[in-house]
């Protein structure tokens, strides 16, 4: 990450991204111990969905206030980066360097020092124990 808070996307996931969405904005939001940049038109479904539960009730409040109402559009600039907003950055407690995780339809942005500490040993531990629990659903 540069001084400025600018992290590169990796070019391969920007390919698919460019394949699959022909965007090239990332909304970014809180998530966990770390960060989430999602495609705007993943997005986009995620509020779709979200807008449709019932939103008086306080697990749901909880739930915009936080994902939601942290969330920031951060187009890509002409070398392939974003830049993440020092809220956002305070909040994973990324100052340098920093590990991106691929998810699918999303990517995680994790300090480094953060998943080698916390999440590393734990996430492989989970991954143990949800095998046998996707192996039964044809996985």
């Amino acid at each position: 990450m540069t001084d400025k808070g600018r992290v590169s996307i990796p070019a391969k996931f920007r390919e698919i991204c460019r394949e699959k969405y022909g965007e090239e904005t990332f909304v970014i939001t809180n998530f966990d111990k770390c960060l989430v940049a999602y495609p705007l038109k993943e997005w986009n479904e995620i509020e779709r969905r979200v807008s449709e539960l019932p939103q008086f009730k306080q697990e749901v409040i909880s739930f915009l206030r936080y994902l939601m109402g942290g969330a920031v559009d951060c187009p890509l600039d002409g070398q392939g980066r974003v830049l993440i907003p020092q809220s956002l950055r305070n909040h994973a407690r990324i100052d340098k360097e920093l590990i991106m995780i691929g998810m699918l339809t999303r990517i995680e942005i994790w300090s480094r020092e953060v998943w080698e500490e916390e999440e590393q040993a734990r996430a492989y531990d989970e991954f143990k124990k949800s095998r046998d629990i996707l192996a039964g659903q044809g996985l």
